[in-house]
């Protein structure tokens, strides 16, 4: 009866309906052989004899029974559902295999790799129907230095990939100081370069600046497709050869986005500046921040770290809309952004606070601000400072105030009285919560919220606009400030939202 399903055992391709009912015939019968074999292990418990009157004992029954349970389990295993999922289904499943949005990684150990080796109709769907995740492809060789099998999975990975685009991210060996690839580094790289004509992103890790230099060569004017280029932690030089311009990127048509860290400034790049429209780096020098500004005058969207500023010219750029910026804030002083709409700052001193005033009050378009102040404030003038801060946000709609804030402040200063209106067109507002409150936290944060609720009209001239949504950001918002805010969101229609 088991010859017309033998090769369902030793693979994972489902049932026909004609097999079905011999299956479930063979499983029934394996467990009327198991009960069988029950009885007889119990009667040998109950006999003195070690053997019983057929010549069986113990141990034999026992062999006996583990393979009979084993057979049922492979029956089983035959009708399981899981082999009639269709292979769109088993190419998602597989899919979380993959870490996060690297892309394959180039390592045998990987689950991902192992799914091919189980059955014929896994590999089909691993190598010949997950040809968008094959071209995603992941190098750490950092990670990988043991084995030599890297190359021959790249060359794998390549091919199934088809003729798609790729998202190459490419992790060097920091271990090496003198710009000189390994064997296996440079066996991966020649052959990535190869399919340059194809990279759609691109990120380079640790890369040396000598290959980095030696790279227009191999791939200059054959990327037509790169749109994201990603080069961080470009390690310090120490050969006397050291390459002034990297300019393997000097043709991309279609390039729109850059990240830059490490030693070598952006302004040894050869790029088409003109084209991008967003950047992300951390500069030694703010001048060199300026420099990417002036060059890249069709930026809408600028990630920054500056870790260092210095007086000078001041820049224009009539394009930027969103820019995120930590380290030196005094960089903002430099800048004149007319048409910046979304500011986020992180990683503030109070001492930020005057700047970032400044900066709002000559720059009326930013409608969203959040800042984030990593240290509790203490000492000085806070409320002097917070007030003054707040009343530069007159125009804002949207405002984040995360880490160590002091909410009480920041509450008491936004209730509207007959005095004072302060961000009259706030709508959205975050702020951060600590595990533990007190009752005249909890109403004064009620009270704020009723009094920008209730007054719609301010004046003549100023309209103050109803608070729509508040979010509470911490490890833990406690139940009581939910009890006290749950009335409020119904009875005037706030929205409240707690992140963790």
């Amino acid at each position: 009866m088991e010859k017309s399903f033998t090769q369902l055992l030793t693979s994972n391709n489902p049932a026909d309906e004609h097999q079905i009912p011999d299956i479930r015939a063979a499983i029934l019968d394996a467990q009327r052989q198991l009960f069988s074999l029950d009885q007889r292990l119990a009667e040998l418990e109950l006999i003195d004899n070690v053997v019983d009157a057929d010549g069986w004992d113990t141990a034999t029954v026992l062999q006996i029974r583990d393979e009979e349970l084993a057979r049922v389990l492979r029956l089983q295993s035959v009708l399981s559902p899981f082999r009639r999922l269709p292979p769109e289904i088993l190419a998602v499943i597989f899919s979380f295999a993959l870490p996060g949005e690297k892309g394959v990684p180039m390592d045998a150990n990987s689950p991902f790799w192992r799914f091919s080796q189980v059955c014929r109709v896994w590999r089909n769907v691993v190598c010949e129907g997950m040809q968008q995740i094959w071209s995603s492809i992941e190098i750490d060789c950092m990670k990988v230095e043991r084995t030599n099998l890297t190359s021959t999975l790249l060359e794998l990975a390549l091919q199934r990939s088809g003729t798609r685009s790729l998202s190459i991210r490419f992790c060097f060996s920091a271990r090496n100081r003198m710009d000189v690839l390994s064997q296996k580094e440079e066996k991966c790289w020649n052959l990535l370069t190869n399919e340059s004509f194809r990279w759609k992103e691109l990120e380079l890790n640790h890369i040396p600046i000598v290959v980095l230099g030696s790279l227009s060569a191999a791939v200059k004017s054959r990327m037509p497709l790169l749109r994201r280029l990603v080069i961080e932690n470009v390690p310090m030089s120490h050969t006397l050869d050291t390459p002034s311009t990297a300019e393997a990127f000097e043709i991309a048509p279609q390039l729109e986005h850059f990240t830059l860290s490490g030693y070598f400034r952006p302004s040894r790049f050869q790029l088409p500046w003109s084209q991008l429209t967003s950047y992300s780096g951390s500069f030694r020098d703010i001048r060199d921040f300026l420099i990417v500004l002036a060059c890249a005058n069709n930026l809408v969207t600028c990630d920054v770290f500056l870790r260092n500023y210095n007086a000078g010219f001041i820049v224009d750029h009539p394009n930027i809309r969103t820019l995120r910026m930590r380290g030196a804030m005094e960089g903002l002083s430099r800048l004149r952004l007319p048409f910046l709409q979304t500011l986020l700052l992180d990683e503030l001193i109070i001492q930020d606070l005057s700047i970032i005033s400044a900066f709002l009050r000559r720059t009326p378009s930013v409608s969203s601000l959040e800042v984030h102040i990593p240290h509790e404030i203490r000492g000085g003038d806070l409320m002097g400072v917070l007030m003054d801060f707040l009343s530069a946000c007159r125009l804002i709609s949207s405002l984040a105030l995360m880490g160590e804030v002091d909410v009480m402040s920041v509450c008491s200063l936004l209730n509207v009285s007959e005095a004072r209106l302060l961000i009259p067109r706030l709508r959205d507002l975050s702020l951060s919560i600590w595990s533990t409150t007190n009752e005249e936290l909890l109403e004064s944060l009620g009270a704020m919220i009723e009094s920008r609720c209730h007054r719609a009209g301010w004046g003549e001239d100023v309209v103050c606009v109803p608070l729509a949504s508040l979010t509470l950001q911490g490890l833990r918002v406690p139940d009581v400030m939910l009890q006290r805010l749950k009335p409020l969101e119904e009875v005037l229609g706030l929205k409240v939202t707690v992140k963790a």
